[in-house]
């Protein structure tokens, strides 16, 4: 995953955030024109979620059927978008860190460089980043 990308859609989420707060204790009153700026924001961050699901499906190698076949080389390359927990602990190991929040998790795997791998509130695999 583009790391750059990455950061990109981090920022927008937190500006989503702060401008969310910022018209619902602040201005109230005008709604109408924050609501504009807080739906373009959403439009982008669904645009970027696309492009790295597309990023990602042409970086990754198509692992079918993971839980039957063994993955040589490098098991960072066999992750792909939608799988399971249990197949991330078959290809990666069990994490050495785990983050929670309502819309999902990060699970971090630290060796010399660090790794993570982030999911949806289904438990299925949005992202990563490969250490």
């Amino acid at each position: 995953m583009n790391i750059f990308l990455y950061r990109h859609i981090a920022r927008l989420v937190r500006q989503f955030f702060l401008m969310s707060t910022i018209s619902l204790f602040c201005y109230s009153g005008h709604a109408p024109a924050q609501s504009t700026e807080v739906q373009e924001l959403k439009l982008e961050i669904e645009a970027l979620k696309k492009r790295v699901q597309e990023l990602q499906s042409t970086n990754c190698v198509k692992a079918p059927g993971l839980k039957k076949r063994k993955v040589t080389g490098n098991p960072w390359r066999a992750l792909e978008v939608n799988l399971s927990k249990a197949d991330v602990i078959s290809l990666l190991g069990k994490p050495g860190k785990i983050d929670k929040w309502k819309t999902g998790e990060a699970w971090y795997f630290p060796n010399s460089k660090g790794g993570e791998v982030d999911f949806d509130a289904n438990d299925k695999v949005t992202g990563w980043l490969e250490p």
